[in-house]
């Protein structure tokens, strides 16, 4: 199923990268693009978007404050932030969020890997009912 992916960062040339890497991975996706958190926003109503990888340094909203933003919006887009800076805290800010951490430099494999993982259905946690037990 083909899938909508906004890939977000103040770099053309990092943009353009990862654009490669998508499309040579999932080449029937499509790819926009928003070189910062105030373009995301504008972007949000245009297009069904189902992945955002978000770059860390930006002007503005940094990419935690954009992905958080994005995620109160539309919980069920799938997020990938990228970045340089390993630090315990930004680190651990991003998984509380539920996105994925993507150091740089970016390796195509683990974005391969992620674009799969996102391309999947959900898995229902215990906060959706879907726990087991007797009824």
């Amino acid at each position: 199923m083909s899938k909508t992916v906004i890939v977000v960062d103040d770099s053309k040339l990092s943009r353009m990268h990862v654009r490669g890497i998508i499309l040579r991975n999932k080449p029937d996706w499509t790819v926009i693009e928003a070189a910062n958190s105030a373009e995301l926003y504008g972007k949000l109503d245009e297009s069904d978007i189902h992945i955002a990888i978000i770059d860390f340094n930006m002007p503005g909203d940094n990419g935690l404050e954009a992905a958080a933003r994005l995620l109160q919006a539309k919980p069920d887009i799938r997020v990938a932030i990228i970045t340089a800076n390993a630090q315990d805290s930004v680190v651990s800010g991003i998984r509380a969020l539920g996105a994925a951490f993507m150091p740089k430099p970016l390796e195509e494999e683990q974005m391969a890997r992620f674009l799969t993982a996102a391309s999947l259905p959900r898995r229902p946690s215990p906060a959706d009912g879907a726990g087991g037990g007797a009824g």
